[in-house]
């Protein structure tokens, strides 16, 4: 019974002395906030679609979640709503929220999740003009094709840095939310491009203006066609002086054999 009660008293130290190591290895604790229900793209989020959660300092990063909804409209003076789809459970990050359009009548704020190294790379910011292209893989239908889908248009925000889950690997990707001014006619344009396309990407309009941006798309039955376009020209054809050349020299490597 000594023994036992020993033993006992030993599993006890080591158990606090246990969770006092992992609770020194944590450190102290930060409050994220956490999604109680889905949230539509440009939805207001409010203080009852959310609940804190506290996350170990180690694993919290100032740069990516939102410890305070009210940090949004205090910076920009509006309403804070959703940049995107935002699920249920999900921790509320700040390039998931921004403020709420401020737009003229007619106009529509769309934004899209962009890829933050092919498609941004730190030059694009607010108010620049870029253009938009889509690349679409062939079908039984179509060619592989990169189309411009939306040329010199004016971008209203650029968000902060997030992560998106690659659905044909599973590994994740750095996006960027950007917000775009469009008319209806080109937001449904760039929803559609973004829904079913492989990819998108943004090409930064020179500050002196767009120029003439040129054909509109580009696909693989262009290339073989420029291909044949090679092929057939006159100048890689041989000149008839060179064919008699040619033929006089077949005929002498005839006659010494």
């Amino acid at each position: 019974m000594l023994i036992a009660a020993i033993g006992a008293i030993a599993v006890g130290f080591a158990v606090i002395s246990h969770s006092a190591g992992l609770q020194a290895e944590m450190g102290t604790y930060r409050t994220a906030l956490k999604l109680t229900a889905n949230v539509d793209p440009y939805q207001e989020i409010t203080q009852e679609m959310l609940t804190p959660v506290e996350i170990p300092q180690k694993f919290f990063n100032e740069n990516v979640f939102l410890e305070n909804l009210e940090e949004v409209a205090e910076e920009t003076g509006r309403t804070p709503v959703s940049a995107t789809y935002l699920q249920k459970g999900a921790l509320l990050q700040k390039s998931m929220v921004v403020a709420a359009p401020d737009l003229e009548q007619g106009e529509r704020e769309l934004a899209i999740m962009i890829d933050a190294e092919t498609g941004v790379a730190g030059k694009v910011t607010r108010q620049s003009r870029v253009d938009v292209y889509a690349a679409f893989q062939p079908g039984d239908r179509q060619d592989a094709c990169e189309i411009r889908v939306l040329s010199n248009i004016e971008v209203l925000d650029v968000g902060e840095l997030g992560s998106e889950v690659d659905e044909e690997t599973g590994g994740t990707n750095s996006v960027v939310p950007v917000t775009f001014r469009l008319t209806p006619e080109e937001a449904l344009k760039l929803g559609h491009a973004e829904a079913f396309s492989s990819g998108v990407r943004l090409g930064l309009v020179s500050p002196e203006g767009g120029g003439d941006p040129g054909r509109q798309d580009y696909c693989s039955a262009d290339q073989i066609a420029e291909l044949e376009d090679q092929e057939g020209r006159p100048g890689n054809e041989p000149e008839a002086g060179d064919s008699a050349e040619q033929g006089a020299d077949e005929e002498t490597q005839e006659s010494g054999n």
